[in-house]
């Protein structure tokens, strides 16, 4: 009764991105920048511990000094990497995927997995895997596994975890597995065996006709499961607190028709039509959900709640200690997130019509805005490197105080602040006033004259200065 909950509690991790983020990817300090672009295709921003060069779209690079983290990216989503002094991070179209960290004692251990290869080291050829799917392989401390081997897959799978050992040959038919609390035998589809000393005896016949069994028998109050697939399905407790039925049912789809109840948290849940229609709820966990799919639904589990009117129109809300959130989606039109961080008194807003129009205040007080973003989801990775290349307008307002206006995909730019103005339009014109000078460029020193309190200066021909 528990998968509908488990599906849509995925849903709402998948739908939204990470709460909390230990390192920015882009200049954030409150300190004066020094800024420099060509047209969308290059910026460059240092701040005090920071720095940044985006050669757009193909790659963008930031380094925060007092940490000494790296971000970088090649043409994303394709290729991005992330690191410090003690461990590193990258993925290439989030398909195969690297992580190396940094051990006192031992040193870097490196792993790499990727569909078809995966290897590993670490500071002793202990540590080290190699595998290359489906011929052969031999992985350490991966998949919640101490150990895993295969040779030729499915002809040969060999997987440790603690004492336990298992051996599987033509994998799924033949399996056998055992150690001192468990033991596991399959000959597939004929007859299965898995059992763990006082926590649960699982048997089938005829998979997936016959199956039957005792869970929890480390808790108060063992179960008992049988099923007759597809057509009837039972599960009982020692003492009758719980008691699940369903009738007709399929994997994915759920069943015709279900309905159980444990008494011990007062949860009680209806299924009818497959997924079409459930009902449920539980007092002592906080937890509801009303669906009449596809046309709306209301789940809510602890402090996370979700509702959805059709399958387009989604509304998600948490509430914890630490963040308070709201986001809205009218999929693949209209995006809105509200955060909060109770903690630092600071908030987070995000509007998006696409493809016409972003909207986005971070937690450290920067503000920017585009009329266009033709990416239909939120990222801010993705906006920040492919917006400019398209955009109409955009405009920012920095923790730092400076304010900037690019139009036409940055043919125009003016940044400013209370002591600096400055205007890049590409090829034509630099112009820059700060306190402690004034300069004018015209085809990037063709032509330019600088002026500070002690003199004016003449460029002519890029290298000429009078």
């Amino acid at each position: 009764m528990r998968f509908p909950r488990i599906l849509l509690i995925l849903f709402f991790l998948f739908c939204t991105e990470s709460l909390f983020s230990e390192f920015p990817f882009k200049p954030v300090s409150p300190y004066p920048s020094e800024y420099s672009q060509f047209w969308f295709l290059y910026q460059n921003e240092k701040r005090l511990g920071e720095e940044e060069q985006i050669y757009r779209p193909f790659f963008s690079y930031y380094r925060e000094t007092k940490s000494n983290y790296k971000y970088r990216t090649f043409l994303f989503p394709i290729f991005y990497s992330e690191q410090t002094d003690y461990w590193r991070v990258w993925s290439f179209l989030f398909f195969a995927t690297g992580t190396e960290t940094f051990h006192d004692d031992q040193g870097w251990d490196e792993d790499t997995l990727s569909p078809l290869l995966i290897w590993g080291k670490g500071d002793t050829a202990r540590e080290s895997y190699f595998g290359f799917f489906p011929f052969y392989g031999r992985l350490r401390s991966k998949l919640s596994y101490a150990e895993l081997n295969f040779t030729l897959f499915p002809m040969y799978t060999n997987w440790k975890y603690k004492t336990y050992n298992a051996h599987s040959v033509l994998w799924p038919i033949f399996l056998y597995g055992s150690s001192d609390v468990r033991s596991e035998f399959r000959l597939f589809p004929f007859f299965s065996r898995k059992v763990h000393k006082g926590k649960y005896e699982r048997y089938s016949l005829l998979w997936p006709f016959f199956q039957w069994g005792e869970t929890f028998q480390d808790k108060r109050e063992p179960a008992s499961y049988w099923m007759f697939w597809p057509f009837y399905l039972s599960k009982d407790s020692a003492y009758g607190n719980l008691k699940v039925r369903s009738f007709l049912w399929f994997p994915i789809l759920g069943a015709l028709f279900s309905y159980g109840y444990d008494k011990r948290t007062q949860e009680m849940d209806w299924n009818a039509l497959f997924f079409l229609f459930q009902y449920g709820r539980n007092d002592d966990e906080d937890y509801r959900k009303m669906i009449f799919f596809p046309f709306y639904g209301y789940y809510r589990f602890a402090y996370k709640e979700t509702r959805f009117l059709t399958p387009f129109y989604f509304r998600l809300s948490s509430d914890t200690y630490h963040i308070k959130s709201s986001e809205t989606y009218l999929i693949p039109f209209w995006w809105r997130t509200n955060r909060t961080y109770v903690q630092w008194g600071r908030e987070e807003n995000y509007y998006k019509l696409w493809p016409l129009f972003r909207w986005h205040e971070d937690r450290d007080g920067n503000l920017t805005c585009n009329l266009l973003s033709l990416f239909p989801l939120k990222s801010e990775i993705v906006e920040r490197i492919w917006d400019p290349v398209w955009s109409i307008v955009e405009y920012q307002r920095l923790s730092n105080g400076e304010k900037r206006l690019s139009l036409l995909m940055r043919l125009y730019t003016q940044r400013w602040s209370k002591e600096e103005f400055h205007v890049h339009i590409p090829f034509l014109v630099e112009y820059s006033s700060t306190p402690e000078k004034t300069s004018y460029q015209f085809l990037y020193g063709f032509f330019g004259v600088e002026k500070d309190r002690e003199k004016t200066t003449v460029q002519i021909l890029w290298w000429i200065k009078i």
